[in-house]
């Protein structure tokens, strides 16, 4: 994205209208940025002229051509086939960091580890949809790690900062932690030159504390933050890999922190938050100790957007019932209904819906 708008510029600086892309070249997104991520890389470079059935035409707004054999004014090739390649100067931004620090590896169940291995490789997926390698930094690491990212990842290239020593000092740092004492916010994302993130996964493990024990493990005095959705933790997507794009989409795209935070929750962060609101917004009828909730209020308890299917899991986990306003009513006139925590939140649906 961001990347892939200063390619543009310079390949239409440099006369170039049709780059010619070839078979086999694999992207899942903007193609200029993901071109400008391979020339950075090295695992590809521009070289004047060429043919293909595959063309980006640079012109207006840039899209991809497919058909008939096509004469480019340029074409992408492996890096050592052109005789002259040409000098494309990307400069990619150098903020913002997101530093990995992977101290507590050690503590790692065999399957956590392999999660965790997963995560470094997807996060380097995510950074390279908006920047590139150079703005992730896997710190702390160790021998065995490298080794598995290798067994993971095999034949690929990478070019992300590699730092065997903990989290180098950078000026205007945050690091994240679920338990921290701030709450990260637009203008923070928007301000911090590094984010720094806890290489952990407790998949199988009961942990508690662990983000603030790395913490002191490098004797930080930078500010720790949380990540919050209308108040909770809960929900929050908890994925290195979604932690970073919940930090890229913020910057870059939706700038709205909570915006960022629903696109990228998965269907069980979704259930759980759903399940958080309902527990907390729901009527108990009061002898039969039965939950409810009104209709008109369950849409409204939905902003996280969850599908139907996702609506009814969280109904079942959290034992609530959905009952019609009518039936509400007769409750109220009973005076048996109680009030949870956070009925009041939504209990203005319910009224301006039916006055």
């Amino acid at each position: 994205m961001i990347l892939g708008n200063e390619l543009l510029q310079l390949l239409r600086g440099l006369g170039i209208g049709t780059l010619c892309i070839p078979r086999g070249f694999k992207c899942r997104g903007d193609y200029l940025q993901c071109i400008a991520v391979q020339l950075l890389i090295g695992k590809y470079e521009v070289c004047p002229e060429g043919m293909g059935k595959v063309a980006l035409m640079l012109s207006g707004d840039a899209r991809l051509l497919r058909g008939d054999l096509t004469k480019c004014d340029a074409s992408l090739t492996r890096v050592g086939t052109c005789p002259k390649p040409l000098n494309i100067a990307l400069i990619p931004p150098r903020e913002p960091l997101f530093i990995v620090d992977l101290a507590l590896w050690h503590r790692h169940t065999e399957s956590e580890k392999n999660e965790l291995v997963e995560q470094l490789l997807a996060s380097i997926s995510t950074v390279r949809n908006y920047l590139w390698d150079g703005n992730l930094v896997f710190s702390s690491i160790n021998d065995e790690i490298i080794k598995r990212i290798a067994r993971f990842a095999v034949n690929a290239r990478f070019r992300v900062i590699i730092d065997k020593g903990g989290p180098p000092s950078i000026l205007n740092s945050v690091f994240l932690d679920p338990e921290g004492d701030c709450v990260l916010n637009e203008e923070l994302i928007g301000k911090t030159s590094a984010f720094i993130i806890g290489g952990i996964v407790d998949k199988e493990r009961r942990t508690k504390g662990e983000s603030y024990e790395l913490y002191m493990h490098h004797k930080l005095t930078i500010p720790r933050c949380r990540i919050e959705l209308r108040g909770s933790v809960v929900g929050v997507p908890d994925r290195i890999n979604k932690i970073i794009e919940i930090i890229l989409r913020t910057r870059y795209e939706t700038h709205n922190l909570e915006r960022a935070i629903i696109m990228s929750m998965s269907k069980r962060d979704r259930i759980n938050r759903l399940f958080y609101e309902l527990q907390r917004a729901s009527y108990t009828v009061r002898g039969v100790g039965l939950k409810v909730i009104p209709s008109p209020m369950l849409e409204h308890i939905n902003w996280m957007n969850a599908t139907n299917e996702e609506v009814k899991m969280a109904l079942m986990k959290a034992r609530v019932n959905v009952v019609s306003y009518e039936e509400f009513l007769r409750y109220l006139e009973q005076g048996v209904i109680k009030e949870g925590p956070w009925s009041r939140r939504y209990a203005h649906v319910v009224k301006d819906k039916n006055p």
